[in-house]
Formats: structure tokens, C-alpha cells, sequence
């Protein structure tokens, strides 16, 4: 779904990264780039028709090893995890036609503005255009006049007119040219709303939602009052409970058994003061039919790192 334009070729050699070659012999320990991930030689590759087998070939599982947290530099937003970034100084690009969307997330976003355009097909007539400074909103007028305002790392759209061949064209500029843009996850796709009853415009979401850091910090305590404590990446657990129309329950009944074991952007709400509850994770969940006309989906969300 690349397109002309994405600022990061499929092998980037400026971030050493070397593609694999057919009919070329390889040797124990060399990594190669095949299909966006990287790929270590675990026995050696001598002879034909071997070496012509690209290691993501099932016929090469024997001799190379893929390496599930070293994606290639293009793929980067694209796996699972959001501590694998695609970076470039100054600025960076994705043009991308993948089929029918209505939005788009990004999170782990450095950047000071995000362009957005969304073209009918490859090249073609402009159908939305936006430009957006990627700071956070302020939390009082003491804040906005005096404190320090943090950029914003997430960046959601959603509500985008459908086209079969539809090009997305998303830029990351940072005011230093020299400073990384960086980006570790983009998910490209249609959102899925839980409503609440008889209000098609406003989501379910109920007070209460919660949200909870996860370290995956080591910490050891010793006999003598002393510790080891090595730092690790956070991720969140969130907590909701949903409100919907009874005749919804079985679409999100199904919606839940799709998207299981999946890790899938979400957002508990689009307004600012509820921007905390929103990550990247798993979701497991229950769907509780209360009344004739109500059902409630209560969910959990153990975010990625």
C-alpha cells in the first residue's frame, strides 16, 4: 500500500539496514530485510535452490529466524508494538492506498505539525486537506499563559469520505530540521462507534472509565534494605463501561469476537478532557442485554507498549 512519496524506501540504508539478495549465500548471524521485518541467518545458506528462497518463504523457516521486535524502518508503524518507530530528520512521509477506510490513528507522534490529505486515488483530486500543531490543550489560563506546554503524541481522524482506492498522505514536520520526526504506530481502517441509546451523534462511554499505568520496570528488593530498580516502558489498562442501544448488542457482540487477540486503536471519547483514555491494546469485554431497550458493554484494555 505504499505509495510514491513515503519519505522511507522499502531497505533504508541509512539506518544500516541491508535487504536480502536471491541467489546470494549467507552465513550464520546475518540479518537481512524481507516482507518489513528483519530476519537473522540461523544455519548457513550454500548451495541452490535454497538460496533463492526468500527467508519469509515457509521453506526457508529452518534457516532464517525472524525477528518479531525488529521490524524494517518502513514497517515500523505497522507492527504491534508502539516503541518500534519509523524516524527522519526534519520531516516524514507516508502516502498509502489501503482500500476502504474512514480514519486513521497515530500514537508515539514527535512532531510539531501533522498535514493530512486524502486524495479519490493515487495522485488524484484532493477530497480533505488539514494541518494541525500537535501541542496539547492547556489545562487552565495559568497553564496556557505560564506553564510549559507538552506536544500531544496521538493524533486521531475519523469521519473520512470511503473511496475504493482512496490515497491517504500523512506528513510529520518538525520546526528543527535537524530534530527526529517520529512516528510508532499508524492504524488505517474504519472506526467502529458504540452509541448511546437513541442519541446517533453522542458515544456511550459512561462516568467512571478508568485508566491505570502499567510498568514493566524490574524492581527487586534485597534483604538489607537496598534495590535494584531498572526502568521500563509504561503502558495503560483501561476500564469502561458502555451504553448502548439493545439493538446494537449483537453487531458489538461480533465486533468484540473480530477483534480479539487483535490489538486495535481506542478512544473512549473525542473530547480533549477525555483524551487520557486512549491507547493501542487488547480488548476483552462483556455485553450485558439489562432491559428491553438497553444493553451495556463493559470493557478492558491492556495497552501495548
Amino acid at each position: 500500500m505504499f505509495g510514491a512519496g513515503t519519505s522511507i524506501p522499502a531497505v533504508d540504508a541509512s539506518m544500516g539496514e541491508i535487504g536480502w539478495i536471491s541467489g546470494t549465500n549467507y552465513a550464520i548471524g546475518d540479518r537481512r530485510i524481507d516482507a518489513g521485518y528483519t530476519y537473522e541467518c540461523v544455519r548457513d545458506v550454500v548451495f541452490a535452490p535454497q538460496n533463492t528462497y526468500p527467508p519469509s518463504d515457509a521453506r526457508s523457516a529452518a534457516f532464517w529466524l525472524k525477528d518479531e521486535n525488529a521490524p524494517s524502518h518502513r514497517a515500523a508503524p505497522f507492527d504491534e508494538y508502539m516503541f518500534t518507530k519509523a524516524r527522519r530528520p526534519g520531516s516524514l512521509r507516508y502516502v498509502l492506498t489501503p482500500g476502504f477506510f474512514d480514519g486513521f490513528a497515530m500514537y508515539e507522534v514527535s512532531a510539531n505539525t501533522v498535514d493530512v490529505v486524502l486524495r479519490d486515488q493515487a495522485g488524484g483530486v484532493v477530497l480533505q486537506s488539514t494541518s494541525q500543531d500537535m501541542w496539547e490543550q492547556a489545562f487552565g489560563e495559568w497553564e496556557y499563559l505560564f506553564g510549559n506546554l507538552s506536544r500531544t503524541k496521538k493524533y486521531t481522524a475519523t469521519g473520512m469520505p470511503m473511496r475504493p482506492a482512496a490515497e491517504l498522505d500523512i506528513t510529520l514536520t518538525q520546526n528543527d530540521p535537524e530534530m527526529l520526526a517520529e512516528l510508532g504506530f499508524l492504524a488505517v481502517g474504519q472506526w467502529q462507534q458504540l452509541f448511546a441509546p437513541l442519541r446517533t451523534n453522542l458515544g456511550g462511554t459512561q462516568y467512571g472509565a478508568e485508566v491505570t499505568p502499567k510498568s514493566y520496570s524490574y524492581f527487586k528488593q534485597n534483604p538489607d534494605g537496598t534495590y535494584t530498580r531498572r526502568k521500563g516502558r509504561v503502558a495503560k489498562v483501561i476500564t469502561a463501561s458502555v451504553v448502548i442501544d439493545a439493538r446494537d448488542a449483537p453487531r458489538v457482540a461480533a465486533l468484540l469476537e473480530k477483534i480479539l487477540d487483535i490489538p486495535v486503536a481506542i478512544e473512549a471519547s473525542n473530547l480533549p478532557r477525555y483524551g487520557h483514555i486512549s491507547t493501542v491494546g487488547f480488548v476483552t469485554g462483556s455485553v450485558v442485554s439489562e432491559s428491553w431497550g438497553i444493553a451495556r458493554v463493559n470493557l478492558k484494555v491492556d495497552g501495548n507498549i
